[in-house]
């Protein structure tokens, strides 16, 4: 489905009935990215996908943005499908924009999920988006850059088939340059994000996550995330690296459903 903002296509899924679950894509993902997860997500929850502007199926924009209107997108959304709150999920840029969300509209977030997020764009960061922007030549070249250092070693070593079946499938659209020009912006859109003064904003129960071989949001991020949520809780994912939902798909389930569907979670007042 689609719906208008400002000048823009967003294009959203609506799957199931139940408590609302919102889920907010990484950077490189779209809603087909969860094609295997709508059937257990959906079983006893309303779940709601949703491409941000750049991804997927809703508009290409080439010029610079910032974090800024993805957050006006998830409210115009929630607006759109007459929703006044839900659960929300945001993995890696998704968690950012989840971060940013919650803090602009505290009463729209019934709990919060997040999973291999950050409170900053680190000067490392930026530097491994400007590596990305240096590799848009050539798809095997973005991808080299990209891809492998998105999954653990061992998962990437252990299953050379799946990967070089994604391999077969990524680079030709890596090789697409309306792609690629819109994922610079994507990624430039992250510089100067910063929200770290302002965790402590946060009231709502948020359950944080991250993986022992996460390269591109170390876990010493989502530990400062635990540290200044009030509310907060972490788990430590051994032998996982930035893709969780892929790497451990059944942990990965159970963590965002077991969280977002427990009556019985409370403050930690």
């Amino acid at each position: 489905m689609i719906f208008k903002y400002k000048d823009y296509d967003i294009y959203y899924e609506i799957h199931g009935q139940g408590d609302p679950l919102l889920i907010l894509n990484g950077i490189m993902m779209s809603t087909k990215s969860w094609a295997e997860f709508i059937e257990p997500m959906s079983k006893d929850n309303m779940l709601i996908l949703v491409d941000f502007l750049g991804q997927g199926q809703s508009s290409k924009e080439y010029e610079q943005f910032y974090h800024d209107i993805q957050v006006d997108i998830v409210e115009a959304l929630l607006q759109h499908i007459n929703i006044p709150s839900v659960n929300l999920f945001g993995i890696s840029y998704g968690g950012e924009i989840a971060l940013q969300y919650t803090l602009k509209h505290p009463d729209r977030v019934k709990k919060l999920f997040l999973s291999n997020t950050c409170a900053n764009t680190s000067y490392w960061l930026e530097e491994v988006g400007n590596a990305w922007n240096e590799a848009t030549h050539s798809g095997i070249s973005y991808y080299l850059t990209t891809i492998p250092f998105i999954y653990s070693p061992k998962f990437f070593i252990n299953n050379r088939e799946w990967m070089e079946n994604r391999k077969n499938i990524l680079v030709p659209l890596f090789d697409n340059k309306d792609f690629v020009k819109s994922m610079k912006v994507l990624t430039n859109s992250s510089v100067g994000y910063d929200v770290r003064d302002k965790l402590d904003q946060i009231n709502v129960p948020t359950m944080i996550v991250g993986c022992e071989y996460d390269f591109v949001t170390p876990f010493y991020q989502q530990k400062e995330l635990n540290d200044k949520i009030r509310n907060s809780q972490l788990v430590y994912i051994h032998d996982s690296g930035h893709a969780i939902m892929y790497e451990k798909p059944s942990l990965f389930t159970s963590l965002v459903l077991g969280f977002v569907n427990n009556s019985k979670i409370m403050y930690n007042l």
